[in-house]
């Protein structure tokens, strides 16, 4: 593939020009309109993404769903061999793609280059993991009341077109979670990338176009959520609807794609319990790092610690002892910076500053930090924290960590549960048994014991209960979901 591969898309000034490609011809938007996307590290215009319009989305689906059918009929190899390219493919430009992530979200060169390596090992363990996908038989007798005579066939097939929406902190990496698995099932795939980081979202889906997914396959719908957003979810040509993103839009988007399949993963506000015997060094050490990772714009990062007072005197001197040595604000490209740069935008920094400013009023200390410069908040400690206040009460997407003080193990996981979130929650204790027996009690998707909340790795379950999701993720869980079982009953004479 030569050095041009990028040349229709790459250059910023192209991007609004056009809307869909099908594989041999990007399509022009007709609307005229457009939204830019603003680099958070110097507000720079990185490039802008066409606003399709609703008549440009009606002929993308009526593509899509033509296309379907050949593709679900292409031998599962020809897929699989496909799917591989695509990963071979971003590694080759990784750099390029890391690069692009660095201007257009604000992360790091090291979290940039994860996101990339990442996605292309994920899209290769899918492709794999697809080839044991199987059906399966049953026999009428061995249920009782029934002879002989009747075979369920089950096979598992494709649900139509898949809807996909990824969110902006992880726009490579979650948009190729729902393409992956969605191709390799046998689904055409439209994919309706963030405004921040619909750039890199496009270049992903190129390279699938390039792999040799046929036209009309794979394709994407650029626009802000407020315009095409309802019409998309709700639109009769979408068969599945696979998003990322927070509750509030996740919620709105379940109530409008009607008896549609979902897979949601949605916010997290993800607690962490510290029982009396935890290694507080260690414990101090994973807060950090669970909280500060990409200025914590993670659905998996920690917003919140739950531990007695004594407990919390020890562990946040600790915290700022090790904080200095792990964090160091600043611009995301340069190599001295650690875990914290921008937030997404100056306008998500006021809220997150807002959010800190009224928990303050309301009896919170502010241990460090709380302070905006543009897109910037200070690495951020509060203790004296109550579940009402705003940091905590509705998810706080930005580097702020708040110690919340309790009196038993039951108010911590009433606390918990009572929240309206429920992603993962960490549990550190030196007592596994102890951690395993508390685990049972909490109404989360997964507990991690003595460790942050994470997504990987990638073949484990992924889910969140309650406003956090719908519906379970991971590897083999991904390409299930997916598809949908198709029993064919064959009925013999007796």
């Amino acid at each position: 593939m030569p050095a041009e591969f990028f040349s229709e898309i790459s250059d910023a000034a192209t991007i609004p020009n056009y809307y869909y490609f099908d594989g041999s011809t990007w399509k022009a938007s007709g609307s005229g309109k457009s939204v830019p996307v603003v680099s958070p590290i110097d507000n720079a215009v990185v490039g802008t993404l066409p606003i399709v319009t609703h008549e440009e989305i009606d002929t993308v689906l009526q593509v899509a769903g033509d296309a379907q059918a050949a593709w679900e009929a292409t031998p599962l190899f020809k897929r699989v061999g496909i799917i591989h390219l695509a990963a071979d493919w971003i590694r080759h430009f990784q750099e390029y793609m890391g690069n692009l992530l660095i201007r257009e979200i604000g992360k790091s060169s090291d979290e940039a280059k994860g996101e990339i390596v990442r996605t292309a090992d994920l899209i290769d363990y899918f492709a794999d993991e697809a080839q044991s996908i199987q059906g399966t038989t049953l026999d009428s007798d061995n249920f009782p009341g029934f002879e002989k005579g009747r075979i369920a066939m089950i096979e598992r097939v494709a649900h139509g077109t898949v809807l996909a929406i990824a969110p902006f902190n992880y726009p490579v990496n979650l948009t190729a979670s729902k393409i992956a698995p969605a191709l390799l099932m046998g689904n055409s795939v439209v994919v309706k990338p963030p405004t921040q980081g619909g750039i890199s979202a496009t270049h992903l889906v190129r390279i699938f176009q390039k792999a040799g997914v046929p036209p009309g396959v794979i394709t994407t719908l650029t626009g802000t959520g407020e315009v095409i957003g309802d019409y998309l979810v709700s639109h009769p040509k979408v068969s599945m609807v696979a998003f990322t993103g927070n509750s509030d839009t996740g919620l709105a988007i379940a109530g409008k794609a009607a008896m549609k399949p979902l897979l949601f993963e949605c916010g997290g506000n993800n607690p962490v319990v510290v029982m009396p015997d935890a290694d507080l060094a260690a414990t101090a050490r994973e807060i950090i790092k669970g909280a500060f990772a990409y200025s914590g714009q993670r659905c998996t990062g920690i917003k919140y610690v739950l531990t007695t007072p004594a407990i919390r005197d020890q562990l946040v001197a600790i915290v700022m002892k090790t904080l200095p040595e792990m964090v160091k604000a600043g611009d995301p490209r340069s190599p001295d910076t650690k875990l914290v740069g921008p937030v997404i935008s100056e306008e998500a920094a006021k809220r997150i500053e807002e959010a800190i400013a009224v928990s303050v009023k309301n009896g919170a200390t502010l241990v460090t930090g709380g302070k905006r410069d543009h897109a910037m908040i200070e690495p951020t400690v509060l203790t004296g924290v109550i579940p009402s206040m705003p940091v905590i009460a509705k998810e706080t997407f930005g580097p702020v960590v708040s110690f919340v003080d309790v009196a038993s193990f039951d108010e911590m996981a009433s606390i918990i549960n009572r929240s309206s979130y429920g992603l993962q929650a960490s549990i550190f204790t030196k007592d596994e048994g102890t951690g395993l027996v508390f685990a049972k009690k909490l109404h989360v998707g997964t507990v991690q014991i003595n460790g942050s909340p994470q997504r990987g790795p990638d073949h484990f379950p992924f889910l969140g209960v309650k406003n956090s999701g719908v519906g379970v993720q991971g590897v083999r869980y991904s390409l299930e979901a997916m598809s949908r079982i198709r029993p064919i009953v064959l009925n013999k004479p007796q």
